[in-house]
């Protein structure tokens, strides 16, 4: 099953200090998760095995790649009964691979009258061919923000969150629970409450969390707190064999709100121990960098335009020292669109410049991003607005320039009927046409910024970008 389209986005400009500045180019594909899937999950394991599950239809399925995503396996079934919940966005299977290849999913199932939501798990064996039969892991219904992780010597942990024991102190607030498995996945602990030393364990009721193993051996997880109505994010780091956890800050943003704003975290690390944590705080997003040791997070590096409605943000690093920051500008809601967006960064929160959209999703779908055995970053989504697909030769000599531009652009290498689109970094429509030859654009009445080109033909899709710079 072939479903990545491969591109290639550059984006050499960035204006600093009044200035013009190129930066190296970097790379970065998309790869189209199933059509009609949601909220898609992904790891790409140590052996460059691409692993991802996804919603659809109230099911979980499981896929993976041995190309980066240029070829998928064919869906299996993760869950042998029930439903699988996927509603607002971040919702959905959650994905975790052991360095031994076993294979682990956990979710919650799907809210509807009359049913009870516990936490669910499942295990591969055979690299995702089947899935074991479903564990119900939580002792109580009524759970939210299940996510798992495994280290591939026998230890398993899923957290999640949940009303029990009832509080009436802080609004939309919740405990967090765990469960642990020293064996694998084939037994689990009994659903207790998290035992933090610095925290008194409450989290916001709605936001998702994101667990992951440390290269010296901890778990950790991310979350949003809800102690004292201050809604910032924590990461707790504790042993997998025990219940001592240790609250880390990521941010002191001291947002104080009594609702919940259903947008929680991500948690990636990289090869030297240190993990990078994504949020959103007050409307916008951010992504901080831990100390190797995870004793403290520093920076709170915004998007280059710090939009308002930022949402689901995702920083993935790569071994060269960069950091791709993947995110959502447009409403919270599962009618609504929204433009997904992305940035490079240095691990010091330096923007390069480098900077475009990957298309167009529908706000109560997460899209996710993953570090290729190439070192290139590639972006995960579900859209209907394709930034660029295909190898085509018709359009892959397309150029567009000057970069930066004025007040004209030209568009050389077209040589069959084309289709030519303009978005502004808003993911807005400002210019359509069609050419069958070489032709100029007057941009005159574009405001100063980054803007993509789509141009399609017959046979597939293809963007370049530009700046103005006025």
């Amino acid at each position: 099953m072939k479903i990545r389209n491969s591109i290639k986005l550059f984006f050499f400009v960035a204006i600093a200090s009044g200035t013009l500045s190129v930066f190296a180019n970097t790379t970065v594909h998309l790869v189209h998760a199933p059509a009609g899937s949601n909220v898609p999950d992904v790891i790409m394991d140590k052996d460059g095995v691409l692993h991802m599950v996804y919603a659809q239809n109230q099911n979980a399925y499981y896929i993976r790649s041995s190309d980066n995503g240029t070829t998928f396996s064919s869906p299996v079934r993760v869950n042998s009964s029930g439903t699988v919940e996927y509603k607002m966005g971040e919702r959905g299977p959650k994905l975790a691979v052991g360095d031994d290849g076993v294979i682990h999913v956990a979710w919650m199932d799907h809210w509807s009258a009359g049913v009870n939501v516990y936490a669910r798990y499942t295990r591969s064996l055979d690299g995702g061919n089947t899935f074991e039969n479903l564990k119900t892991v939580s002792a109580t219904s009524g759970v939210d923000g299940v996510t798992v992780a495994a280290d591939g010597n026998s230890h398993v942990v899923l957290f999640w969150h949940t009303m029990v024991p009832l509080q009436t102190q802080v609004p939309q607030a919740t405990w967090i629970h765990f469960s642990r498995s020293a064996d694998n996945g084939i037994s689990f602990s009994a659903d207790t409450n998290v035992m933090i030393n610095n925290h008194n364990g409450l989290a916001c009721s709605m936001c998702m969390t994101r667990a992951r193993f440390g290269i010296d051996g901890n778990v950790y997880l991310a979350f949003r707190s809800a102690q004292n109505s201050i809604r910032d994010f924590y990461v707790l780091k504790g042993n997998p064999a025990g219940n001592n956890f240790t609250a880390v800050r990521v941010n002191n943003d001291n947002w104080n709100i009594n609702y919940c704003p259903m947008v929680g975290p991500e948690l990636e690390a990289d090869n030297t121990g240190r993990q990078f944590c994504a949020f959103m705080s007050n409307y916008h997003v951010y992504w901080a960098i831990s100390d190797p040791g995870v004793n403290a997070f520093t920076q709170h590096v915004a998007t280059p335009l710090n939009e308002q409605d930022e949402i689901f943000p995702t920083a993935i690093p790569n071994n060269a020292g960069q950091v791709l920051f993947l995110w959502q500008v447009g409403p919270m809601s599962v009618t609504d669109s929204a433009v997904v967006k992305w940035a490079v960064y240095d691990t010091n929160g330096t923007y390069t410049g480098q900077q475009g959209i990957a298309g167009k999703t529908s706000s109560g779908t997460k899209a996710t991003a993953f570090t290729g055995t190439d070192g290139n970053f590639y972006i995960v989504i579900n859209t209907d607005f394709i930034a660029s697909t295909g190898d085509d030769p018709a359009l892959l000599t397309i150029s567009v320039f000057p970069n930066p531009a004025n007040d004209l652009i030209r568009i050389t290498g077209i040589t069959e009927e084309t289709e030519i689109k303009i978005f502004n970094l808003s993911g807005d429509l400002v210019f359509e046409g069609e050419a069958s030859r070489d032709l100029n654009i007057n941009v005159s009445r574009f405001t100063p910024g980054i803007y993509t080109v789509l141009l399609k033909n017959h046979k597939t899709r293809i963007a370049r970008s530009f700046l103005i710079s006025r």
